[in-house]
């Protein structure tokens, strides 16, 4: 029987986790940070998968200061206090462990580093093998026979013998202590030697053993490391003395065996459901959602409350805590009629589809949605629509299905539009700008396109991080949809599955039989309709509804029809290109390899690495997991003081140019349309502007030559051209509208040069004797305030001083004092309020902004100043885009929108309508909003992208 014992280091597992978040936290269903639970148990379940530990114990840390403390006053007096939420999260931890029944031992005055020391030497003395889990180092001196260490890390477990530690440190886990006593942990405060590092430590030690050998043979050494031993004998003694693990540590009395039992899921499910590990709570066999008689939502069997559902894990914070933050509480009745299954009728005759329409028009408002052959809307054929007038029933109307047709197309064709572009009927969808794509190919305009549960769900929370229906389904209504591969017998189900079907698989949804194609297709559409219900009340609550109806929706169609139109891509031009960066790349190669004095792998980080730091010995700047860091700041910085830095940042420049952009748009020309098609995507930003994907047009580099060769590539249809209109400086003129600042008002009111004016006021020169220097400096203050420059960032990005940057920006906020009071009001505000929002209403959520964690608190002030700034440019742009689309429509113009990137809008034009679209766009672009100061516009027309904005 193995009595392995295992010992987990409950707080280095702790923190790894919380930091693992640190960016993007976790959440529970009241917005509190879970990241630490989460990822803890994460953990500690894998161990039990992988290891099934009959003895096992959790030891943290004290409470109280520990002996080492009254050894060295200093001791950890370097660390940042423990963040609050983070904290908070320790005592959730041991409830949870003690409901499942696993041991846990803490012993005042002594680390949990001691009483492992402790336990894992009574192992030791007793010949019974012990596992200490661990990414602590000052622990790998336990290390030897039977004890072994194991290091948690991305690839996995780790488990460290005493070769692993020799293949790692370069000494003996005997040794650890005395390597660690010389090079000191700044960690910890643990001072350590000044001037001896790893390679020294560990070449000394290689020769002398032990640190009290190696003090006495000072006299053998350099006359520089006898002198810096010398010098720092007292913190050599003094640091391992703090190392030295105690090993004598008051065990608590009883369970020195920590044996585990079977533990006890069931009474751990309630309070990991509560922090939101729903999934986790699954993988352990005990439901989380049961829905049989007597149980509803969310409630385990034999509990009398029903917890509130649970975001998956991984996903940044719940998608469903709006509807509790916002106070609105579904009743029983509702619960329980959301989480069941609705019914779905398969709709097979004339009859029956015309009863369905009828209800659907006498409804008013219906949920709508499209079955198709594939995921690709260029190419998709439809198989079947689904139709809901109700949160319980549903049908499905199938095109055809295995056995062939079932209606006669265009009579199908005839019966659908008759509904769908009736005024006065109106369609709910999620993702609905899929289906009016595919409907308008299958000869179908929609009409009143009144709701999209997608989009109302990012307008009600924009952290939630996806919207997809299956998704929402669960967060908002605690429903389980149909995954599609359960659609296939096993080892049928397609290679790429969707809600919608697949592409690129000779099995597809017209390929399910016709019973579980309804059952499938109907859910669609009625758990949309819940979804709207539920939606369409916290629109409201939320005080969205104007923003989503005014504009969100009415965007949807637009939008659609840019992406089917496309841009057009000369290939020929990017082939060219692609030869002409391939001998640029070999050029870049060979005098990066003639300055390192011989070829490596320029890709390979490690590689780079050593040329950097160990043959041309120049400084890092900072670590990581892999070693010192090569990232692109790092070598902007090094560029500074050594050349080769300079060359490989250009390489890599080259190279992710001809990759990204260069070799892989030619391969996105669509076979059918031979033009590029973007998906615009609503949803996958906060502060509302539109992103772009498969491809990303929005990331072309702009201004330099590079960029602009890429640019040049994209062309009009034969003999038409490109109209580009662009808002000029937009978010300085936002930043100049909600501050109010009358300095900065006056220079966009009297048509200046904004930057050139805020130079001649920080410098305290004319505008006309400014420099170009003074200017790019003013520039890049102007729009880096916005985003919460810093001094270290200013003098970083120009090269200045770091005193030198500080000066200027307190000389710009004493410039423009209105801007410093905008910042501070809207600060204050976000603490109060717990969001932002732009010129327009669009909210979003800033959960942190109250964190006593100074890092954190720091960077969401820097998202609250930036998204009033950035969402109302956004905002603007897309008010601009539906008055641009109106009036094309109004005027019969075959001009037509094809591209959003930015402040721009790209329209592509046909011969002898140019003109009047330059005024249109004019004239609707610069009035879409009206604000304090004017909306510059400007207009400019080519044959190539890459021809305007030179």
């Amino acid at each position: 029987m193995d009595d392995t014992l295992y010992l987990l280091d409950g707080y280095s597992v702790i923190y790894r986790s919380y930091f693992a978040f640190f960016r993007n936290p976790l959440r529970n269903p009241r917005g509190e940070n879970s990241s630490a639970v989460f990822g803890f148990f994460r953990t500690l379940f894998s161990l039990f998968r992988e290891y099934q530990p009959r003895h096992f114990a959790v030891i943290m840390d004290s409470r109280v200061p520990t002996f080492r403390h009254e050894q060295y006053e200093q001791y950890k007096a370097n660390r940042q206090e423990t963040p609050e939420d983070l904290r908070a999260q320790i005592p959730v931890i041991e409830e949870i462990l003690q409901a499942l029944g696993v041991p846990s031992v803490r012993v005042d005055r002594y680390e949990a580093d001691d009483v492992m020391a402790t336990l894992a030497e009574r192992c030791r003395s007793e010949g019974r093998p012990c596992r200490v889990i661990s990414g602590d180092k000052d622990l790998l001196q336990l290390v030897g026979e039977p004890v072994r260490i194991l290091r948690p890390g991305k690839d996995g477990i780790d488990e460290m013998d005493r070769d692993a530690v020799y293949r790692d440190w370069q000494v003996w886990p005997e040794q650890i202590r005395d390597f660690l006593s010389l090079i000191g942990d700044t960690s910890d405060n643990i001072p350590g030697v000044k001037g001896i590092g790893k390679k020294t430590a560990a070449d000394l030690l290689s020769r002398y053993g032990t640190l009290e050998n190696l003090y006495d043979h000072l006299d053998d050494l350099t006359p520089a490391r006898r002198s810096k031993l010398d010098a720092g004998r007292h913190e050599a003694f003094l640091s391992r003395g703090l190392i030295s693990l105690a090993c004598d540590a008051p065990l608590p009395a009883g369970g020195a065996d920590y044996e585990l039992g079977d533990l006890d899921y069931q009474a751990a499910a309630p309070l990991m459901i509560a922090q939101g590990m729903t999934k986790l709570v699954e993988q352990t066999g005990v439901s989380p959602v049961v829905t049989e008689e007597g149980a509803g939502p969310g409630e385990l069997p034999g509990d009398g409350a029903a917890p509130e559902k649970a975001p998956r894990e991984g996903e940044l914070g719940p998608s469903w805590s709006p509807r509790e933050r916002a106070g609105l509480v579904l009743s029983r009745d509702e619960q329980e009629r959301f989480a069941r299954e609705g019914r779905c009728e398969l709709v097979t005759t004339r009859e029956d589809l015309t009863r369905w329409i009828s209800r659907a028009r006498e409804a008013g408002t219906f949920a709508f949605d499209v079955e198709t052959d594939s995921l690709d809307p260029l190419t998709a054929n439809p198989l079947g629509f689904s139709l809901a007038c109700s949160a319980d029933e549903a049908c499905y109307i199938p095109l055809r299905g295995p056995e062939g047709a079932l209606f006669q197309e265009e009579y199908l064709r005839q019966e659908l539009r008759s509904l769908l572009t009736d005024p006065a009927c109106r369609i709910v969808g999620q993702n609905f700008k899929y289906d009016y794509k595919i409907l308008s190919r299958w000869g179908i305009r929609p009409g009143q396109i009144y709701f999209d549960t997608m989009i109302a769900a990012w307008l009600v929370d924009t952290s939630a991080g996806g919207y997809g229906l299956d998704r929402l389904a669960r967060d908002y209504l605690g429903y389980r949809t149909i995954a599609f591969a359960d659609l296939f017998s096993e080892g049928e189900a397609p290679a790429q599955k969707g809600r919608r079907g697949s592409s690129g698989d000779d099995r597809n949804f017209g390929d399910v039989p016709l019973d579980l194609a309804a059952r499938y297709a109907g859910e669609d559409a009625f758990v949309t309709y819940r979804l709207y219900t539920v939606l369409d009340r916290l629109l409201d609550k939320r005080e969205v509804r104007d923003i989503f109806t005014s504009l969100e929706m009415p965007l949807v169609p637009v939008l659609a029809e840019m992406e089917t139109a496309g841009i057009g891509l000369d290939v020929f031009a990017l082939e060219e290109y692609s030869r002409e960066l391939s001998l640029t790349i070999e050029r870049v190669e060979q005098e990066i390899h003639d300055l390192a004095g011989h070829p490596f792998n320029i890709a390979s980080t490690r590689q780079l690495q050593e040329v950097l730091f160990q043959e041309r010995k120049l400084q890092p700047l900072k670590k990581t997991k892999t070693g010192y860091s090569t990232d692109t700041a790092v070598l902007q910085e090094l560029a500074r003081e050594d050349p080769l830095p300079e060359r490989v940042l250009a390489y890599r420049m080259y190279t992710k140019l001809r990759s990204t952009y260069v070799d892989a748009l030619p391969r996105m020309v669509h076979p059918r349309t031979g033009r590029i098609h973007t998906s615009l995507n609503q949803t996958g930003t906060a502060t509302g502007r539109l992103s772009s994907a498969e491809p990303n047009l929005q990331n072309i580099p702009v201004r330099d030559d590079q960029g602009r060769r890429i640019r040049d590539a994209f062309v009009p249809r034969q003999d038409w051209v490109f109209v580009s209109a662009d808002y000029s400086q937009i978010e300085l003129v936002v930043l100049a509208h909600l501050s109010g600042d009358e300095a900065l008002m006056e220079a966009f009111r009297n048509g200046e040069d904004v930057h050139r004016r805020t130079a001649g006021l920080i410098f305290g020169v004319a505008p006309d004797e400014v420099s170009a220097e003074q200017r790019r400096i003013a520039k890049t203050i102007n729009f880096g305030v916005m985003y919460g420059m810093s001094a270290f960032r200013l003098s970083n990005e120009l090269g200045l001083p770091r005193k030198q940057a500080e000066e200027f920006i307190q000389a710009y906020f004493g410039t423009y004092q209105g801007i410093g009071r905008f910042i501070e009001a809207t600060v204050a505000r976000a603490e109060v309020e717990g969001e932002v929002r732009t010129l327009l209403g669009r909210p979003r959520p800033v959960p942190d902004i109250l964190s006593r964690n100074k890092t954190v608190k720091a960077a969401v002030e820097r998202v609250v100043v930036n998204t009033p700034i950035q969402g109302t440019a956004a905002d603007i742009v897309k008010k601009a885009m539906l008055a641009v689309s109106q009036r094309l429509r109004q005027e019969n113009l075959q001009a037509r929108m094809i591209l959003q990137v930015h402040d721009e809008l790209i329209l592509e034009c046909p011969p002898g309508e140019e003109q009047q679209v330059r005024a249109l766009l004019l004239e609707e672009m610069s009035g879409a909003v009206s604000l304090a100061v004017p909306l510059g516009v400007s207009v400019e027309s080519g044959d190539r992208w890459g021809a305007m904005h030179q």
